[in-house]
């Protein structure tokens, strides 16, 4: 019995924790017909539960003199300020907000998942919006941002769950 203790001890310590991300630190690359989107991911560490990870996003268009440019999120075409970063959160058990790139129809989207609630994470009321971004050029500025299309809540689901299949454009 006390062998089986063990066991069980020493697996719980080396399972991997359950503040999974999309994209884990450093930079993931996904090219498109449109060009090349940059999801760079990294960690804010404050040594305790508190630490969480953020993305920023670089765009570079097909051409031959393109050049990369960092690309907000903005609620609508002309929103001030722009967020240049989405943050990810987690409980010691799940993901509380998180984010995919996904390529659809020629474009290029953000989803965003958020998980809603009341009082605590462990509410049995809460549920999950979902935030879509479209990859845009604004062409009297000359740059490119992630300009939000739909926002909808997606109900009694986890932030993975919801990412795995995002609802289409």
């Amino acid at each position: 019995m006390k062998t089986l203790s063990y066991l069980l001890l020493a697996a719980a310590i080396a399972a991997a924790p359950a503040q999974a991300q999309q994209y884990k630190p450093g930079t993931a690359t996904i090219a498109s017909a449109q060009g090349t989107l940059r999801v760079n991911s990294g960690l804010v560490n404050h040594f305790n539960a508190h630490s969480f990870y953020v993305y920023s996003f670089q765009w570079q268009p097909q051409g031959k003199d393109a050049v990369w440019n960092q690309v907000p999120l903005l609620a609508k075409p002309d929103a001030v300020p722009s967020e240049f970063v989405f943050k990810t959160t987690a409980t010691a058990d799940f993901p509380l907000s998180d984010a995919r790139v996904v390529q659809a129809g020629g474009k290029t989207w953000l989803t965003t998942a958020q998980l809603t609630y009341e009082d605590t994470p462990y509410d049995d009321n809460a549920s999950v919006e979902l935030k879509r971004y479209e990859l845009v050029r604004q062409p009297d500025e000359d740059r490119w941002v992630f300009v939000l299309r739909s926002t909808r809540n997606v109900g009694k689901k986890t932030v993975t769950q919801a990412l795995a299949a995002p609802p289409s454009p």
